[in-house]
């Protein structure tokens, strides 16, 4: 058998407070029993005796606030699952939806180029220049104005002239 000694370590070498007292040696310890078996078997006696099975009276009190509660629990279940089937019905509409400004968006595209391409601007300018008598203003009817944010320009009188 392995010799015991106690003795003091430094807390720096082994991580424990100072002064801390540890057993050196290979033999486990005797470990004492917690209770002794007198304890024991008096504890499994008062068990086995019919006091133990012994329901508690609960009360009318108690029945009732469980019953709100859950009651309260189930309410509140049900209105998350209504408003999650709601949330999943507004997102399919807006699926939808987008789906159809989609394809609208792309036969307005669609009809728009159809309509530049058919627009022959030759045409409409000899038109312009022929039977409407329309021909290009000269430098003193240009008049220049300045732009304020937006990108086209409203009139609201008279386009004053040059003093």
């Amino acid at each position: 058998m392995g010799k015991r000694t106690i003795s003091r370590r430094r807390s720096a070498v082994y991580g424990r407070s100072n002064n801390s007292i540890y057993i050196d040696g290979n033999t486990v310890r005797r470990i004492q029993p917690r209770f002794d078996e007198r304890e024991r078997r008096r504890e499994r006696a008062e068990r086995e005796s019919g006091d133990a099975l012994r329901v508690p009276q609960v009360s009318f009190g108690y029945y009732a606030f469980f019953f709100l509660a859950l009651a309260v629990c189930a309410f509140v279940c049900l209105g998350y699952v209504r408003i999650h089937s709601e949330i999943t019905a507004s997102q399919k509409r807006v699926a939808s939806l987008e789906s159809t400004l989609s394809q609208i968006q792309t036969s307005n595209d669609e009809e728009y180029e159809r309509i530049m391409g058919s627009i022959d601007m030759e045409e409409i300018k000899r038109i312009a220049m022929t039977d409407l008598h329309m021909k290009y203003p000269d430098e003193s009817q240009v008049v220049n104005v300045s732009l304020e944010g937006d990108d086209y320009v409203r009139q609201y009188g008279a386009i004053p002239g040059k003093q």
